[in-house]
């Protein structure tokens, strides 16, 4: 198993942060990672959709958790390997830890660790960065 876990606090607190974590169709617009992105329906447990980050291929992704508002997860199958990705959003008293684990298992989770799992835990700190200034930008628009 391959496993990565990033933490980072603000302010804001987890209803002002669901919103754009639950919004998977413009995630693009918060990550510059994603190239592009289809979703043909309201995101929620069970549900697929279409990543590509760039300069990678295209992954089929499945939604495991959907519980607003603190928790999403997605899947990722890959030969040999299962990706996961959980954001959790914690309340804290000053706001919000957002805690993002990356969990590679299968037979291939090491290989699929160093080729995947490194960049996308790499891209973490500047992702959640825009996710948080999202989620302000929203604020200020309502």
């Amino acid at each position: 198993m391959w496993h990565y876990r990033y933490e980072e606090d603000t302010p804001l607190t987890c209803e002002d942060l669901w919103p754009v974590l639950a919004d998977v169709a413009r995630w693009p617009e918060v990550d510059r990672n994603i190239e592009c992105l289809k979703i043909d329906e309201e995101p929620g447990p069970g549900v697929t959709f279409v990543l590509k980050p760039k300069g990678g291929p295209r992954l089929n992704f499945v939604i495991g958790e959907f519980e607003a508002p603190s928790r999403y997860a997605d899947v990722c199958r890959m030969p040999l390997a299962v990706m996961r990705t959980r954001h959790t959003l914690i309340p804290d008293g000053l706001g919000t830890r957002i805690r993002v684990d990356i969990e590679i298992t299968g037979p291939l989770a090491p290989v699929w660790g160093r080729v995947v799992g490194r960049r996308h835990a790499a891209g973490l700190p500047a992702q959640t960065a825009r996710f948080i200034e999202g989620a302000r930008a929203r604020i200020n628009l309502a």
